[in-house]
């Protein structure tokens, strides 16, 4: 079982500039051993917000989840409002449980898996018997037609050389 996710909280200090997303400063008290002080760490997360529902200046907490694609720097999601600022949660888009995100992914994924495995028989049915390589040159207009050619030539002058 996973361990549970770090609970974070925070204020929204960028929203609506970015699609579903928001950023959000969180601080941690830290202590400098040298200087004998506490003082305060700020650190800035790009938040998941999937149905827009918050505003600038919105006291949030936020809970860590897996990055969802390589180059996504969204690593958390708004798990509720503490405190918000303008207009009240009520009259806001509700903000979606773990639940609801875990099974939207899955229906996604199950979606894409169901497109995937019926382009496959599609294939099969098809008894198309082209080389991947072929297939690239025919959706590329016959671009990579020479790259192909070159390439088999090469396997033929090899198996001659070796004969």
């Amino acid at each position: 079982m996973p361990p549970p996710p770090k609970i974070l909280s925070g204020t929204v200090i960028s929203a609506g500039l970015m699609a579903k997303a928001v950023k959000v400063r969180t601080t941690r008290p830290v202590y400098d051993s040298f200087l004998r002080k506490h003082y305060t760490r700020q650190k800035i997360h790009h938040v998941s917000d999937p149905n827009s529902s918050l505003r600038t200046g919105d006291v949030v907490r936020i809970a860590a989840i897996k990055p969802r694609g390589n180059n996504d720097g969204i690593r958390h999601v708004v798990t509720d409002i503490l405190a918000p600022w303008g207009p009240p949660v009520e009259k806001r888009p509700p903000i979606p449980t773990f639940e609801q995100i875990a099974e939207k992914v899955f229906t996604k994924n199950h979606a894409k898996s169901e497109r995937r495995l019926a382009r496959k028989a599609e294939a099969r049915t098809a008894g198309d018997a082209k080389s991947s390589k072929q297939r690239h040159a025919d959706l590329a207009g016959g671009l990579g037609a020479e790259v192909v050619d070159a390439e088999e030539r090469v396997v033929l002058e090899k198996e001659e050389a070796n004969q």
